[in-house]
């Protein structure tokens, strides 16, 4: 009996001693509050126009949060263009209000600077946090902004002294190269510079055949100009020297400047194709501005004023353009001969590869497109090469690219100008019946050449 009290003594005892331990283990605690139940609503905020914000903050959206008291809630936004391909995070106050310069700045990125209302697609990111948990929640809703711009049309031209007036001609036409005015708002133009000073507005298009309202004038600030026909007339002063202007008008900060040219005949194309180390002649037979040359070409390339120094020189500007502004090299072609092609007045380049070169005549029956009279391109030598037997006298020019467009003929009218011949309406030259290694060198006007090896 003894035995037995003792062994459910120890079983309490041990019992006892279990519940104590799991106590320790495991104390007993409250858990953390969290929101729960947090919705959020958010309504379009008034539509805005940043030409009349003067506001340092402006509302994006307003937001309402239904939430546990000692809720507090903060929110970001993200702004999407129109196929939400692109998105712009901006962070807002607990009102939904931003910084007016970052929304302008997203809208303007997202959408360009046309000044027309864009309803622009939001999505509001709330965090709601109660003792330190935090839900996520979101909403969508739009918002109309209209951006800060001046109204810019796609084409301007010079009406003044140089065209007698005409409110209706069109031969002097600024240009910003074609693309959208709000991304490039700066229009060029190049005018003969002619005698004495220059007086002139810039009709837009839309005011073409008599309607000066909306030409731009003269302002009283240095180097502005004036809207809507306000001013008085734009004036250039005579430049000793100069043969040419080049007009230049910021649509977008309403400025305008010109610059006196006086081109040469020469300009030179330098680059991969010999280390950097041979320049090529660009020839201008008007000095107008306007230069071309054929030279093989490997890789990248930069234009430059003069022979044998970098003064000066035009690097790549963007899309077929060139600038003297410390930039880059123009982009690299594949290995080729090329037409090469600069127009300093509009500060464009362009390259075309000369795929081929036939000798076309007589003997062909003038078919530029033989295949059978094509040239092959000696790159130790700079020639144009090829066989050819003639069993009778015979006329013969050369034809770029299988097509009349550009072709080699005797200058100044003569048939044996085998060592100046032009592009230019050239003559038919003159060859006698044999059998020749031909070889045609073709750089610019007055230095392209043509030799009848004769075996």
């Amino acid at each position: 009996m003894k035995k037995l009290l003792y062994t459910l003594g120890l079983v309490c005892l041990v019992a006892a001693c279990s519940e104590d331990y799991t106590d320790w283990a495991d104390p007993q605690s409250n858990p953390s509050e969290e929101p729960s139940n947090v919705e959020l609503a958010v309504e379009s905020a008034a539509a805005v126009d940043f030409a009349t914000v003067e506001a340092e903050t402006l509302q994006l959206f307003v937001p309402t949060v239904t939430a546990e008291e000692g809720t507090t809630t903060t929110y970001e936004a993200i702004l999407a263009n129109a196929d939400g391909s692109r998105t712009i995070k901006i962070a807002t106050d607990e009102n939904g209000y931003a910084l007016t310069e970052e929304v302008q700045a997203a809208v303007e990125s997202l959408y360009g600077r046309r000044p027309v209302e864009r309803i622009i697609p939001v999505t509001v990111i709330a965090t709601s946090t109660l003792n330190s948990v935090s839900v996520r929640t979101q909403a969508e809703t739009t918002f109309s902004a209209t951006p800060n711009a001046p109204e810019i049309e796609d084409v301007y031209y010079l009406t003044g002294s140089l065209n007698g007036w005409n409110n209706s001609d069109t031969t002097y036409e600024l240009s910003n190269g074609g693309v959208d005015p709000y991304e490039n708002p700066v229009f060029t133009c190049t005018i003969p510079a002619g005698t004495g000073d220059i007086e002139f507005k810039v009709t837009p298009k839309s005011g073409l055949g008599g309607d000066w309202s909306k030409c731009l004038t003269a302002s009283d600030v240095e180097g502005k100009f004036a809207t809507n026909n306000a001013g008085g007339n734009l004036k250039i002063t005579a430049v000793e020297g100069a043969r040419y202007y080049r007009l230049t008008f910021d649509m977008m900060e309403q400025t305008w400047s010109y610059e006196a040219l006086a081109f040469t005949n020469y300009i030179y194309e330098i680059g991969n194709e010999t280390s950097w180390g041979t320049a090529h002649a660009l020839y201008s037979p008007n000095a107008d501005g306007i230069y071309q040359g054929y030279y093989f070409l490997n890789g990248e390339f930069k234009f430059k004023p003069n022979e044998n120094d970098w003064n000066g020189d035009w690097e790549y500007d963007g899309d077929n353009r060139i600038a003297d502004n410390g930039g880059g090299n123009c982009p690299g072609v594949n290995p080729g001969f090329y037409q090469v092609d600069v127009n300093l007045q509009e500060m464009t380049y362009a390259v075309t590869e000369v795929k081929s070169i036939t000798i076309v005549g007589s003997h062909n029956g003038w078919n530029p497109a033989d295949e059978a009279m094509h040239m092959t391109y000696n790159q130790s030598t700079g020639a144009w090469e090829a066989p050819l037997s003639l069993n009778a006298d015979a006329v013969v020019k050369f034809a770029m690219n299988d097509d009349w467009a550009v072709s080699w003929g005797g200058a100044n009218g003569d048939p044996t100008a085998y060592d100046n011949l032009t592009q230019y309406n050239g003559k038919d030259l003159e060859v006698k019946a044999g059998t020749y290694r031909i070889e045609l060198y073709i750089s610019y006007e007055g230095k392209n050449r043509v030799v009848f090896n004769k075996f």
